[in-house]
């Protein structure tokens, strides 16, 4: 029996990965048939590589719904320090979807050659609140050796808005981006320049970049009021004063994550991103 990962699902068929870098044309098996749709890109398996038939789903260790992918070890959110501008209620709700899913997450501000006072202020909000934030920039190569060693020995999704850069990144870290993914889309007769289903490509045989449609369908409707609050981690460290429990930071009266925005320890526009995301779900709630 062989362990791989489906690096790629399409039409029925799945494409297993080994360890040597050999992609496998595989189909389930038995009970798996069944429940063929449960088996997500990201999954470790185990297979009988003559027969290209997959016995079994090894366990994941997290799975994102919105792209459905399974067991990344991190998601490096993308921004670009301008064209186009920050969007920082958008930054914070992808934070809070994948801060959701249990997924460690890498900050990357890149076009960091269009850098200004802004983004300065930027990145100390976020790593102040103990992200990591690496700066990238593709025009003058800011970054991409850092970045690159982030990656490794790593299943990594790259993630953010449409123009920050993403693709140019990507073919920065390893040029045979383009290649990898278009051998896998002519081996099963798809256009090299459309990302319809999420795959993973190979920086080497330990580290895997996984190319997503997009984590642009942001849905909070399995996050309740309460999980809300510690996906904002700056509130878990000034929450404990609060006189109600649970507080919900918004009308109570002596609330200590209230008084840390008002004294800056809590920045304003990270409060205005919570109570926004906290009103969508109670609107979701209703229906």
């Amino acid at each position: 029996m062989d362990i791989g990962i489906v690096i790629k699902n399409m039409n029925g068929y799945f494409y297993v990965q080994d360890d040597r870098g050999t992609v496998h044309e595989c189909k389930v098996r038995g009970r798996l048939k069944q429940k063929r749709y449960s088996l997500l890109v990201g999954d470790k398996v185990e297979f009988t590589a003559a027969d290209g038939a997959i016995e079994s789903i090894l366990p994941r260790q997290n799975q994102l719904k919105r792209p459905a992918v399974a067991n990344l070890d991190q998601v490096i959110l993308v921004v670009a320090a301008h064209e186009p501008d920050i969007n920082a209620l958008l930054l914070d709700k992808l934070l809070v979807m994948i801060e959701h899913a249990n997924i460690p997450i890498k900050l990357c501000i890149n076009k960091c050659d269009l850098a200004d006072a802004c983004t300065d202020e930027l990145v100390n909000r976020y790593e102040d609140i103990g992200y990591t934030v690496l700066r990238t920039s593709t025009y003058n190569k800011t970054g991409i050796a850092e970045l690159r060693q982030l990656l490794q020995g790593k299943l990594s999704a790259f993630a953010g808005p449409s123009g920050v850069g993403k693709s140019s990144l990507l073919n920065a870290i390893e040029p045979n981006f383009e290649f990898q993914t278009g051998k896998v889309s002519d081996k099963i007769k798809r256009g090299r320049h459309t990302t319809r289903h999420a795959s993973l490509f190979s920086l080497d045989e330990y580290s895997f970049i996984m190319d997503t449609p997009g984590f642009s369908a942001i849905d909070f409707s399995d996050i309740s009021l309460e999980e809300l609050i510690p996906l904002f981690p700056e509130f878990i460290t000034y929450g404990e004063g609060c006189k109600f429990s649970p507080c919900y930071h918004e009308h109570e009266p002596i609330c200590s994550v209230k008084e840390a925005l008002a004294s800056n320890a809590i920045s304003e526009s990270r409060y205005h991103s919570y109570l926004v995301i906290r009103e969508e779900i109670k609107q979701q709630k209703k229906y």
